[in-house]
């Protein structure tokens, strides 16, 4: 049996893991929507869905699992043991194994549920989407075929009143390269937090001000780049949890060639806005 090749991403938002064997298709051929949640809960249950896509040409049998889990000192996802007040204790769901038919999409609804009065704050839950072989039966003499394997994840955040937003940005720097952003940042809240926003590239005669770079960065998006702006793109939006400090790095492109060019970042911390300029010189 080949090697698995694991890989281990946060899209924006959500928490997701894909895992594939090396003759796999395409990750993107298997979809959920929406890719992350984030609901508020109480003492009455709490409905949701999701809804898996499954853009190839062959069927795929599904299985549903949900974990506890927090960010390890890399910022990457760690699966913890339930407790009483663990989100993934409190959650129903409903089908926890279908098959998926090619072309097709298939609704999970969960349902929250706690037995117990959660403790103010954020309660989280990892909801996997793996998949199973459809055939296990392989005849004598007969090599066993390659597992194609996905497995998706779902963060689902959910938050009890009161809750507390304070986080602050105890650092925003270019690296040594130019070829990344750190930012530094300690969340004293009682619920996540991320630094959304731009960064956009620019040849330096032709920078027009952080006050205008993000509009022009929307501009580009819509293939209408202005004359100057060489690479912009999202900043990496992984979570900050509750009681933590973390460096959030953002991957940049590599420039052009030889001059001078600004980094710009337009952004947002708990609605607290952030810009910020850097130059650079080659």
């Amino acid at each position: 049996m080949k090697k698995l090749l694991t890989a281990l991403f946060l899209v924006f938002s959500t928490l997701a893991t894909t895992v594939y064997a090396e003759d796999a298709p395409p990750p993107g051929q298997i979809g959920v929507s929406p890719s992350m949640l984030e609901l508020s809960i109480g003492s009455k249950p709490v409905n949701e869905s999701l809804r898996l896509f499954n853009l190839k040409k062959t069927p795929t049998k599904v299985n549903v699992e949900v974990y506890n889990w927090t960010l390890d000192e890399n910022n990457e996802v760690k699966l913890i043991p339930p407790t009483e007040q663990s989100l993934d204790q409190w959650m129903l769901i409903n089908p926890k194994s279908f098959v998926l038919e090619p072309r097709k999409s298939q609704v999970v609804r969960l349902s929250i549920r706690p037995p117990v009065k959660p403790t103010p704050g954020e309660h989280r839950a990892l909801i996997y989407f793996t998949e199973e072989r459809m055939n296990d039966t392989t005849a004598v003499g007969e090599e066993t075929p390659v597992e194609v394997l996905f497995k998706l994840g779902v963060g689902v955040y959910a938050n009890a009143n009161p809750i507390k937003r304070s986080s602050s940005l105890k650092g925003l720097s270019l690296g040594k390269n130019g070829n990344s952003l750190k930012a530094s940042i300690t969340n004293s809240g009682n619920v996540h937090t991320r630094l959304k926003g731009t960064y956009s590239i620019w040849k330096k005669a032709k920078f027009p001000g952080i006050q205008n770079a993000e509009k022009y960065v929307t501009d580009a998006a819509a293939e209408k780049a202005p004359e100057g702006l060489v690479a912009s793109g999202q900043l990496n939006q992984t979570p900050v949890l509750p009681g933590k400090t973390r460096t959030i790095t953002t991957q940049l492109p590599g420039l052009p060639g030889p001059g001078s060019y600004v980094v710009a970042v337009s952004g947002a911390l708990d609605e607290k806005k952030i810009e910020k300029t850097y130059p650079i010189s080659r």
